[in-house]
């Protein structure tokens, strides 16, 4: 519930979420670039270290916007279901909602062929619905194991949030 005077924004977003621990991960891409493997790879490698993990939502999350912050939550049309290519829709536990921490964009080769190969800081964030400076990672789309090991180093090692 928005604080009087506050209003509240909430946007659909074409993308996967997962919590994992008490941060979230929104994992954008086209289509086919491997956003629902990322999530479900990640949730599983959060857990094999003993913590919590979950995804959040598959395909299409809400965000709202309060406080300063992003919160995901899944779309009620399709909450608690994943894609697992090559099998179909499977029910998933999922979180209702988690504060956004890290937006991950999975790049073509040809996107990725522009970028230098060390980024600039200002590459590693990026603004989101009215929020500035949201730490951000572009990684290679269907790259799952590579990713997922992005993405474990980045929370633990470089992110303060």
């Amino acid at each position: 519930m928005a604080r009087t005077g506050e209003a509240e924004t909430s946007y659909r977003v074409s993308a996967n979420a997962v919590a994992l621990g008490e941060k979230g991960v929104l994992i954008r891409g086209r289509s086919g670039a491997g956003k629902s493997s990322l999530a479900l790879a990640l949730v599983e490698a959060w857990r094999r270290q003993g913590d919590f993990a979950r995804l959040v939502g598959d395909d299409c999350v809400l965000a709202r916007i309060r406080g300063g912050r992003a919160v995901l939550s899944p779309h009620r049309a399709i909450s608690g279901l994943a894609e697992w290519r090559g099998i179909g829709i499977l029910s998933q536990d999922y979180e209702k909602s988690v504060v956004l921490a890290l937006i991950v964009d999975l790049e073509t080769d040809e996107g990725r062929a522009a970028r230098p190969r060390l980024p600039e800081p200002e590459e590693l964030c990026s603004d989101f619905h009215g929020l500035h400076e949201v730490p951000r990672l572009s990684l290679p789309a269907r790259e799952t194991e590579r990713s997922v090991a992005a993405v474990m180093a980045f929370l633990h090692k470089v992110s303060t949030k």
